[in-house]
């Protein structure tokens, strides 16, 4: 599994590069041609973005991504597949005629800014081709046709991008531009994953498979729901208890820090489809425990990389009023890193515990609500970026220890966390010593720069000697 996981990831990887890696590049163009109001309102409106396409399809992709391994046949598959499709259509179809009715309402419900309701409009239906475009871009994955999911996923990201920073710098149609640049990539890159899987699409809809698919998904629709909340309850947190200027400040710090997944995803990518496939035979879980050391090897140095040197990112890629995001990228990056990492605990998702799945995330969201209302208050954005830091770790734990008993996996937590308290001391080192300078100096990115080095190679040496002797028993 290793060996195709490495494969795979390749792949996933190079085009997470270029999509990802593009969505970071253009911040520095968005921080120039959009005020922190403005992108405040961008970020609301991609939460909105994110709830309706976790919740309108009622997770359909899901029970996909969960049956579609395991069809017998070619008529089964297309099956699934032109179900799933058809069921997704027709629920964003009518999101849409709804949304677009009542956009009025909604937009002053959502955002507190006059002057959004036509960009609300507009995002409603980039929305929807978003919606359709990631079930027909996500089936390539368990198709296990990863190039054909990068060569999608690069369409969306180059054309959408493309658009959208043409309009915004071009015709100055400021965060209304962005979305529509979204909903010509979607068609594009939705007609381009559809002609890549056109062999299982048909104008056909089984209820038995549909029952089959709901009766998986939905049950992971709070759970999914809990999810966004924990992720992104600190946006509206901070617009309510603060303004929206800081949501956009935020909202940078965010992006920023999120670069700590840019070389992971291929894991991320490519990891889920292979458990699915391979989890039946007794290798499996020592090879994810072991995976599970590489992805620490990458991921670590990464994030103590974006910590000691957040100010300078900033400096370099954003403008004085986005400045203050430098505090929040620390916090964030771990953040980012841990709301991943249930990869690694597949246990509950094997036995099809969907239920406890939804009760973890649950008492997750719940737990961030209220740490985002306490912290906030006294700590400003550092309190959102704590309380959002807590519900991932809370998540992470619940997953891996329930995950446990139905599906053992032995990990290496000794080390883990060696290297773990290693990363942690130098980015307080590096916080504390190294980064109390308004403007660039030569000696104190030196020092960081070794501290960095240094905090890698432990790290490096740490997990790869107990990854040796793994591979020698």
């Amino acid at each position: 599994m290793i060996r195709q996981l490495l494969k795979d990831s390749v792949v996933y990887g190079v085009c997470s590069i270029l999509s990802q890696g593009i969505s970071i590049l253009i911040v520095p163009i968005y921080t120039r041609l959009l005020s922190p109001n403005e992108y405040g309102g961008m970020d609301i409106l991609a939460v909105f973005a994110n709830l309706i396409i976790l919740t309108v399809a009622l997770e359909i992709s899901q029970g996909l991504a969960r049956h579609y391994p395991e069809a017998q046949t070619a008529t089964d598959r297309i099956a699934y597949a032109s179900t799933a499709l058809w069921f997704s259509t027709v629920a964003y179809a009518l999101f849409a005629v709804f949304s677009l009715t009542f956009s009025k309402p909604l937009t002053a419900l959502l955002l507190t800014s006059p002057g959004w309701e036509e960009t609300f409009r507009v995002a409603v239906i980039a929305i929807t081709g978003n919606g359709i475009f990631f079930l027909l871009q996500n089936l390539l994955r368990w198709q296990l046709k990863p190039k054909g999911y990068a060569a999608a996923s690069i369409a969306y990201v180059i054309i959408s991008t493309g658009i959208g920073v043409w309009l915004v710098a071009g015709f100055h149609m400021g965060v209304l531009g962005v979305f529509y640049g979204q909903l010509v990539g979607a068609v594009a890159g939705g007609f381009l994953a559809w002609f890549l899987a056109k062999d299982l699409y048909r104008f056909t809809f089984s209820r038995e498979k549909c029952k089959e698919m709901i009766a998986f998904s939905v049950p992971l629709v709070p759970s999914s729901i809990s999810i966004l909340v924990a992720n992104y309850i600190d946006r509206f947190a901070i617009q309510s208890l603060m303004t929206l200027d800081d949501v956009g400040v935020y909202g940078v710090g965010f992006r920023f820090a999120s670069v700590v997944n840019l070389l992971m995803v291929g894991f991320y990518g490519a990891l889920t489809p292979l458990i699915y496939q391979y989890y039946r035979k007794d290798s499996t879980s020592k090879e994810l425990a072991r995976i599970f050391l590489y992805f620490f090897c990458g991921t670590l140095p990464l994030i103590v990389a974006v910590s000691l040197f957040s100010k300078e990112i900033l400096w370099l890629l954003a403008t004085p009023p986005y400045y203050a995001a430098w505090s929040v990228m620390p916090i964030l990056a771990c953040a980012s890193v841990m709301s991943r990492m249930y990869i690694f605990s597949p246990g509950l998702d094997i036995a099809k515990k969907t239920t406890t799945i939804a009760l973890i995330n649950l008492s997750a969201a719940l737990t961030n609500i209220i740490l985002n209302f306490i912290m906030i208050p006294h700590l400003g954005i550092e309190g959102a970026a704590g309380a959002t830091l807590i519900s991932a770790i809370l998540t992470f734990a619940g997953y891996m220890i329930l995950s446990q008993r139905y599906y053992p996996v032995h990990h290496f937590w000794r080390e883990i966390m060696a290297v773990t308290l290693v990363s942690a001391a130098a980015v307080i080192t590096g916080i504390i010593f190294f980064n109390h300078s308004e403007s660039f100096e030569t000696s104190r990115f030196v020092l960081k720069l070794i501290l960095l080095i240094g905090t890698a190679l432990v790290t490096v040496w740490i997990l790869l000697k107990r990854i040796d002797s793994m591979e020698k028993a």
